[in-house]
């Protein structure tokens, strides 16, 4: 009877060993961080974007569009770095467009993300003056921002399948 629940228990434990990553990498949670992080990532892009459209009208709307816009800008950066902890990236089997660069080069991804924040920050200052050239020229410091850290760290295929 001990050898038969012994060798039950070795069965199970061995079960564990060999699904319990797999179970782990598919956990529900994962989904719900990294779709969580995608609709942040959208919301701060649509927020800018929706400031860089502004300006190009005559009379750009600075209290319902441009405001706004640019505090969402500066609060959705202001977590950017929590957004992506380990094993949320493609070892998570979740569709991401994160790419391992992200933890294999942490300090430089986080150098990038503070940069973002501070040019974030400036975007909300700058809005807040209500000087269209003086906004775009910010627009164009936090786009360059923004690409520096997409370019190493975003996969290609998101342009591909987003309409970037």
């Amino acid at each position: 009877m001990a050898l038969k629940h012994g060798i039950y228990i070795l069965s199970l434990s061995l079960s564990l060993i060999l699904v319990g990553p797999t179970l782990i990498w598919a956990a529900p949670g994962d989904s719900a961080l990294i779709k969580s992080r995608q609709d942040k990532l959208r919301d701060l892009g649509g927020a800018f974007k929706a400031i860089d459209d502004e300006l190009k009208k005559r009379n750009p709307d600075w209290d319902n569009i441009i405001l706004p816009n640019a505090q969402t800008v500066q609060s959705r950066s202001s977590y950017l770095l929590t957004w992506f902890p380990k094993g949320s990236g493609p070892e998570s089997r979740v569709k991401t467009y994160a790419l391992p660069a992200i933890w294999q080069k942490a300090d430089d991804f986080n150098k990038l993300g503070k940069t973002m924040q501070s040019e974030a920050a400036k975007l909300s200052q700058v809005a807040a003056i209500r000087d269209p050239a003086s906004l775009k020229a910010q627009t164009i410091a936090l786009g360059k921002t923004c690409k520096a850290c997409h370019d190493p760290y975003r996969s290609p295929d998101y342009e591909k399948e987003n309409d970037e």
